[in-house]
């Protein structure tokens, strides 16, 4: 309804103009429930809203409220929160759980940085603020995941109508954070990998299983899912085809996540030799039963075989380690990027690589033999 004075539209029932103050004729007595309570609702935007008071000037000034805090919150749009929370929802479908436990420090930090702030009031300042306050110790790739998960949020703003511009485009990773690379194991380390071939808990070779992630440089996901059909003994190659990931403790399996992780690998012939047979559908590594490692089976196999070798040394890092034996044997790049899976080969070159002593003293020799 609108007020005969001032002519602009005020919330129906009102004994008041919310904007003049001039008093509004023609107004019937508000419902009077059994509580005492005066009560008026109101169709707002398809749902039906009560206002309850003890007086019914009451009543019509919380509608007042209402209306304005509703004009308010119009005009400002949504919560950064309430986009994230919608975005969270929607991108956590389409990754991995693997992938989505990695990400979600990183979203919780940044949902708690920015909950209570309106996401048109975040400008490109505000986001390079949140960035330049990240702690020094955080690596720069810890850094560049937080500047991505922002980035994300902004586009899905933008398509989905919340906000009309991405304040990360022009922002990127302070100065000062250094990159942490995975240390390859060194020579010496290779010879403790070695000595721990004989490692077991409860039935698993859980020494043959970082011997072979070290000599085949496969995932730790991608050893797990092998069975003893994935062997092929004619040709010592392995036929990469699936991966195990944990959802809460127990093993699931998955394509690998690129098309270029789906591969055969060389097994050289000192692995070949010590390799056991076992039944097509068997897995080679597993529990006693013959089922695939729950994730808390693998941890505990894994510590107990980095305790009896003294190695401090991850499944991850045995597979850089293969990068640097490629690299030591003269592996050509491109055939070095299809041996480890790798979708782009900068990614082979530049992370998983790693020039060692055994490498420099035949740089040296080759340098020295030139020279003379």
């Amino acid at each position: 309804m609108k007020c005969k004075k001032c002519r602009k539209t005020i919330p129906d029932g009102s004994k008041f103009c919310n904007y003049c103050g001039a008093p509004v004729t023609a107004n019937k007595k508000l419902y009077r429930r059994k509580d005492g309570l005066y009560e008026k609702i109101l169709t707002i935007d398809g749902k039906r809203v009560a206002f309850r008071a003890r007086k019914e000037s009451d009543v019509y000034k919380k509608i007042g409220e209402y209306e304005i805090n509703r004009a308010r919150e119009e005009q400002q749009g949504e919560l950064f929160s309430e986009i994230a929370e919608k975005w969270d929802r929607e991108h956590s479908e389409t990754i991995s759980p693997t992938t989505n436990r990695g990400y979600r420090s990183a979203y919780n930090e940044i949902f708690e940085y920015f909950k209570g702030v309106y996401i048109k009031d975040i400008t490109a300042k505000e986001i390079n603020d949140y960035m330049k306050q990240l702690p020094k110790t955080y690596a720069r790739k810890t850094c560049s995941t937080r500047l991505s998960i922002l980035n994300m949020i902004f586009c899905y703003a933008i398509i989905e109508g919340y906000s009309e511009y991405n304040p990360c485009e022009n922002v990127s990773v302070p100065k000062g954070h250094t990159t942490k690379k995975r240390r390859a194991p060194t020579n010496d380390e290779e010879k403790m990998i070695l000595s721990g071939l004989g490692v077991e808990y409860r039935g698993l070779s859980v020494g043959l299983l970082a011997l072979f992630l070290y000599y085949t440089g496969c995932r730790k996901g991608e050893a797990l899912a092998l069975q003893f059909n994935d062997i092929n003994r004619e040709s010592e190659r392995a036929s990469i085809t699936k991966a195990v990931y944990y959802v809460s403790n127990q093993p699931k399996l998955k394509s690998p996540k690129t098309e270029a992780g789906i591969r055969e690998v060389v097994i050289p012939d000192r692995l070949m030799k010590i390799l056991p047979d076992g039944k097509p559908d068997d897995y080679i590594f597993c529990e006693p039963s013959g089922d695939l490692l729950r994730q808390h089976y693998y941890e505990k196999a894994w510590a107990k075989w980095q305790k009896e070798t003294g190695l401090k040394l991850t499944a991850h890092q045995l597979r850089h380690g293969y990068g640097s034996i490629l690299l030591e044997a003269d592996v050509g790049a491109k055939d070095m990027q299809s041996l480890l899976g790798h979708a782009d080969i900068s990614t082979t070159m530049n992370r998983y690589v790693e020039v060692r002593e055994k490498r420099k003293e035949k740089t040296q020799k080759q340098i020295n033999e030139y020279i003379q």
